[in-house]
C-alpha cells in the first residue's frame, strides 16, 4: 500500500505542475491586458517603463519583458526620443475590427456633434468596460472655454464623472453593489468616497440624470444620461461638461432635456443593430 501511495504521489506531480503553469499563464495574460488598457488610456505622449511599474503594479523586469513582447508584435509602438510607449498598429487594427461589430461610436457621432453644437459646450459618449467607463467620442462646442479633461480612450472608475455615473446609476441594484464592492477611492486623491457615490446614484435615479457637481474639478460641472437598448439595458451614456455657471438653473434644465432627447433618438437608432 505504501508503494502504491508513493507511486500515486509521483504520478500526480506532473498534473499539479500543469495546473500551476496554467494559473501562471493566465496571470501573465491578465497582466498583458492590464498593460494594454493602461497604455490605451494614457496621454498622447505615451507612458514610460517606470509609469507601468508604478501604476500597473509590476516589477521592472516583468514590465520590460511584457512591453517588449507587445512592441515586437506591433500592439505597442515606442517613441525613441521620449522612451515612451503608445498603442501600435495592431491595436488600431483590432479596434477597427471591433468598431465594425460594435460600432456605437459611428452610430452616435451625429448625436454627440449635435449636442456640442446646440449647447456650445463639450459633449461625450461613454461606454462601460468592466468596472470602468471609457470615453469613445468627444465633440467641442463654440463656447470659448473648453472642458477637455476627458480624452477619447480615457478610462475612469464607474461613477466618477457625469457619463460614468450615468452608466453606473441606472444598472440593476446587484450590478451596482458589485461595482461598488470593488471601488477603491484610495488610488487617487480626487476620487469620491463610496458613500458619495451612493448619494450620487440615489440622486441620479431620482432626477433621471447624473450630475457631477465638481468632484473632479471644482469649477467644472457635468451632466449625463443613460442610453438604453430595447430591453432597457444601459449600453452607453451621453454627457455634457461646462464651467459651473453654464450648468445651473434654467440652463441645466435645457441641457438635460437636450441630452434626454439625444439619448432617446440614439436608443431608437441602436435598436435594429442590437437585436
Amino acid at each position: 500500500m505504501a508503494a502504491s501511495a508513493t507511486t500515486g504521489a509521483k504520478a500526480s506531480a506532473p498534473a499539479q505542475q500543469r495546473a500551476a503553469d496554467a494559473v501562471g499563464g493566465a496571470q501573465s495574460i491578465f497582466r498583458v491586458l492590464r498593460i494594454l488598457k493602461y497604455v490605451g488610456a494614457a496621454p498622447a505622449r505615451g507612458v514610460g517603463l517606470t509609469d507601468v511599474v508604478r501604476d500597473v503594479g509590476l516589477t521592472p523586469p516583468t514590465a520590460h519583458r511584457m512591453l517588449s513582447a507587445l512592441l515586437q508584435e506591433g500592439f505597442l509602438s515606442l517613441n525613441p526620443r521620449l522612451k515612451t510607449y503608445s498603442l501600435g498598429r495592431e491595436s488600431y487594427i483590432l479596434g477597427l475590427a471591433a468598431e465594425s461589430r460594435h460600432g456605437i461610436k459611428a452610430i452616435a457621432e451625429s448625436a454627440v456633434l449635435r449636442l456640442a453644437q446646440s449647447t456650445g459646450d463639450t459633449s461625450f459618449l461613454s461606454v462601460r468596460s468592466g468596472h470602468e467607463a471609457v470615453c469613445v467620442d468627444r465633440k467641442t462646442g463654440d463656447f470659448p472655454i473648453k472642458i477637455l479633461t476627458l480624452e477619447v480612450g480615457h478610462r475612469r472608475p464607474l461613477g466618477v464623472g457625469a457619463g460614468s455615473l450615468a452608466l453606473l446609476a441606472f444598472l440593476p441594484n446587484d450590478d451596482v453593489d458589485r461595482v461598488l464592492a470593488r471601488y477603491d477611492a484610495s488610488v487617487a486623491p480626487d476620487l469620491p468616497s463610496t458613500d458619495m457615490l451612493r448619494e450620487d446614484i440615489a440622486a441620479a435615479r431620482k432626477n433621471g440624470y447624473a450630475l457631477n457637481p465638481g468632484r473632479i474639478i471644482p469649477d467644472m460641472l457635468g451632466v449625463g444620461v443613460p442610453v438604453f437598448d430595447r430591453e432597457q439595458h444601459v449600453v452607453a451614456a451621453l454627457s455634457v461638461a461646462a464651467i459651473r455657471s453654464r450648468l445651473s438653473g434654467a440652463r441645466l434644465t435645457d441641457v438635460v432635456a437636450a441630452l434626454q432627447r439625444a439619448a432617446s433618438e440614439l436608443s431608437a437608432d441602436l435598436a435594429p443593430r442590437l437585436s
